[in-house]
This record gives structure tokens, sequence and C-alpha cells, in this order.
């Protein structure tokens, strides 16, 4: 039996819309765990980082694989990185914080000044968030030695990232967007 984490309240303010925490046999519910347990969950894996930016979609992941922690036993490390871009940035930090405590779910969160990073480095302040994020999650993965680094991305950031390539002038493989698992992420 799957049990869903305890919810905050009866609707969690989540990305400017409300989240409502789902229960075991929601016809979504029993659909995205399929597909997390048969598509994306190595069967060895049972220690993951999930990057949980405040948004509804890592909320929603979070959701989900915190249902599935007790069934494949898995040890989730929660990791969110502050880019200090906007000035919610820290209203979300501590929702993402008050969250995890919540579901009992060990959190690391830190700041990045993304937009000195971009200005050190030359690149845009896009480029430079993806390049900070990255570089923190491997960091939280490499200190929980997880075996995988859980993302939760929507059919918009898959079509971002089709057309991106495609406008890069990315071969055939590139065209194909994200894959639900490469290597621990």
């Amino acid at each position: 039996q799957i049990s869903a984490p305890p919810p905050i309240v009866k609707a969690l303010p989540v990305g400017g819309a409300f989240f409502l925490p789902l229960r075991r046999g929601s016809r979504f519910m029993d659909r995205a765990l399929h597909t997390i347990v048969a598509q994306s969950l190595p069967a060895d894996a049972r220690r993951i980082v999930v990057a949980v930016s405040g948004g509804i979609d890592s909320v929603v992941l979070l959701h989900l694989l915190s249902t599935l922690r007790q069934q494949c036993d898995l040890t989730l490390q929660v990791a969110h990185l502050d880019h200090q871009l906007r000035g919610e940035s820290a209203a979300d930090r501590r929702f993402v914080e008050d969250l995890c405590r919540s579901w009992e779910i060990p959190c690391r969160a830190e700041g990045c000044d993304v937009a000195a990073l971009a200005r050190q480095r030359g690149i845009s302040l896009e480029m430079a968030g993806r390049e900070a994020r990255r570089e923190f999650l491997q960091r939280i993965a490499d200190d929980f030695n997880a075996d995988l680094i859980a993302l939760g991305h929507h059919q918009d950031d898959q079509c971002e990232t089709f057309l991106l390539r495609l406008l890069r002038g990315s071969g055939l493989r590139g065209l194909a967007a994200m894959s639900a698992l490469r290597g621990r992420w």
C-alpha cells in the first residue's frame, strides 16, 4: 500500500496555482506513479536527489517520489538553489524548506548570485542559471552518494528543448528532446 505524504494544508500555493496533494487511486496519480516506476526509476536506484524549485512541476515530482518512498525503499534528499534573481526567491526557498520539514524529507538549500556568475563567465543569465544548477545538483548528489538526480519537467519544457536544439542545428539524436533518464539524471 502506498501512502501519500501528509499535506501541509488542504491546498498549497505553488507557482501562482494551488496544488492539492493527490491520493492513490486517482487516475493522474496512478499514471504518474506507473510512468516513474516503469520508465524513469532504475531498479537499483535507492538514493535520489530531487531538485525542487518550489514550482508546480518539482512539487508534484517530490509528492510522487515521496509517495513511492516505502514501496520502493527510496531515500530522498531535496536540493533547492536560490538563483537570487527575483524578489520572491527567498519566499520560494522558505516554502521548499517548510514543505520538506512537513513531509520529513531532508533539504539542502543554497543561494547563488547567478547574475554575477553570468558576468564572470561571459554568458547569458539563463545559461549561468543552468550551469549553477547543474553544478549544485552534482555536488549535492556526490555528497549524498545519490543513484539518481530527479528533475521535474513538463511538455512545454520538452518543446522548448526541441526548438532550441533545432535552431542550433542539432542532429536527429538531439531533436529527440529530453529523455526520461540519462545516466543518473
